[in-house]
């Protein structure tokens, strides 16, 4: 083990410039060019290496090493999501400053996949003879739904058991449930037939004309990505509004602002008046600790006389949705132990005066099944009267902790760290151990680490960096003993 290390060490500069060049090749999940790319250096990067590595049709990838029936993977992606704005380093050179190395994907997950693949040359290297295969299987659009993994896993013969170092040590035995959801509605002009919450709300809009109090109409709304789960961190609309709309509008703006810790600004335009609203962006299955522009945004515009049908989907928004991240007011606050309370991400709408699109990111605890909780869902959003869909789901993950596998993946943290109280933890993040029978997340990140990744200026450690390659290499011997 200590002859592992020694080669680690040796390795150090040459796996820093690796994950140098690696950050440098944008490689945002759904741009089919730039995932190639890196897909290509990395498998280029194994061969130089001495292992067998493939291309399985621009679908993904896999390198191996050794022979025997069974087989130990170790799964990582190459894709990353869009950089977002508010870096203080560039996204796409893999700066190198003060022992942190820059980039998207720095974190999640490239540099975990130069750990692993430097891994197995270390215990390459050092001559040892593993007594089953060894393989790393490359994705290409873990960022996204999945699309292509389902063809991609369909190639291949599944490892009898896999850790994908895409998370937080010790170990992850339980992950949430995922829901990504589409509403969409049209707005209608007559909305004397509407009944219920949703009609009272359009009376009390119109009677607001009538007492002399003027309607804008959202011209235009939008905020987010593709990637639904990142927190937005911006999002604009742009209010048809006459000058004296304009200061009302101000005036509302300030007194808002001076109860909350927001950012939101009013820009005049010839078309009316332009509010934009920035937040801060973090993972989706840790909203809390980010800031949702959208949502911000509109519950601003709650506040506004605006046009009877957008009005009616915006108070329904910031009464049922708001600034909460837990589904509180829509009754889907529901929890366990292991991976805690279900979250609720709004990351990307767009409206004008026809219609709106709203898409959310919904992660639910371990102990939920799909099931049951979209028919939650589906009773939870039907105050919006809109069409609901699903986008992509995801079952919840449980995977027994006592089995023999996670217990050495335990003793290996446990040897590197020397904390002897390490266990099994659960988490709200998805990672492709949902895809495979038999996997489970293991590192990179240690406990009380930063969330960094989705972020501006996310990173990783060189030391961080090392200490995650002698970690999977000392996996790979005990998994292939």
């Amino acid at each position: 083990m200590d002859n592992l290390k020694q080669i680690i060490t040796l390795q150090q500069k040459d796996m820093i410039k690796s994950l140098q060049e690696c950050l440098r090749i944008k490689s945002i999940t759904g741009q089919q060019d730039g995932v190639i790319e890196v897909l290509e250096f990395y498998l280029g990067l194994a061969q130089k290496m001495g292992f067998k590595a493939s291309n399985l049709d621009n679908l993904g990838g896999i390198i191996e090493f050794g022979q025997g029936d069974k087989t130990i993977g170790m799964i990582v992606h190459l894709d990353t999501v869009p950089e977002g704005t508010g870096w203080n380093h560039p996204p796409f050179e893999g700066e190198l400053q003060e022992g942190k190395i820059f980039g998207r994907g720095a974190i999640d997950d490239k540099g975990p996949a130069i750990a692993v693949l430097y891994a197995l040359n270390a215990v390459k290297t050092a001559g040892i003879h593993p007594c089953c295969k060894v393989q790393i299987i490359i994705g290409l659009d873990e960022e996204n739904v999945w699309n292509t993994t389902p063809t991609l896993l369909k190639k291949i013969k599944e490892p009898d058991f896999s850790f994908v170092p895409d998370s937080v040590f010790p170990v992850v035995c339980a992950e949430k449930g995922l829901l990504w959801l589409e509403l969409k509605k049209e707005f209608r002009k007559n909305t004397d037939q509407l009944d219920g919450w949703q009609g009272h709300k359009d009376r009390q809009c119109r009677q607001n004309r009538q007492n002399g109090q003027s309607s804008m109409t959202v011209k235009q709304l939008s905020g987010g990505a593709a990637s639904l789960n990142i927190v937005p961190d911006f999002c604009e609309a742009v209010l048809t509004a006459d000058l004296s709309q304009i200061q009302s509008v101000r005036q509302a703006l300030k007194t808002f602002l001076a109860g909350t810790n927001y950012d939101l600004q009013a820009e005049e335009q010839e078309e009316g008046l332009k509010l934009i609203s920035r937040g801060k962006s973090v993972h989706a299955f840790n909203c809390q600790e980010g800031s949702n522009a959208i949502s911000q945004l509109i519950v601003f515009l709650s506040r506004l006389h605006i046009d009877e049908d957008q009005k009616n989907f915006i108070r329904i928004y910031a009464e049922k949705i708001g600034m909460q991240c837990f589904g509180e007011a829509l009754g889907l606050d529901l929890e366990d132990k292991l991976t805690g309370k279900l979250t609720l991400s709004p990351g990307y709408i767009r409206m004008d005066p026809a219609s709106v699109d709203l898409k959310m990111d919904l992660r639910f605890p371990s102990v939920h099944h799909l099931k049951e909780v979209r028919s939650l869902v589906e009773s939870a959003f039907a105050v919006f009267q809109a069409d609901l869909a699903v986008l992509d789901a995801l079952e919840s993950l449980n995977f027994p902790e006592d089995d023999p596998h996670i217990r050495k993946l335990i003793q290996v943290y446990q040897d590197h760290t020397g904390d002897k109280e390490a266990h099994p933890l659960g988490m709200g993040g998805t990672t492709f151990a949902k895809a495979f029978q038999r996997a489970v997340a293991f590192g990179p990140s240690f406990p009380g680490m930063p969330k960094i990744e989705h972020q501006p200026n996310e990173y990783i450690g060189t030391d961080h960096l090392i200490s995650c390659t002698e970690i999977y290499a000392r996996a790979i011997v005990e998994l292939t003993r």
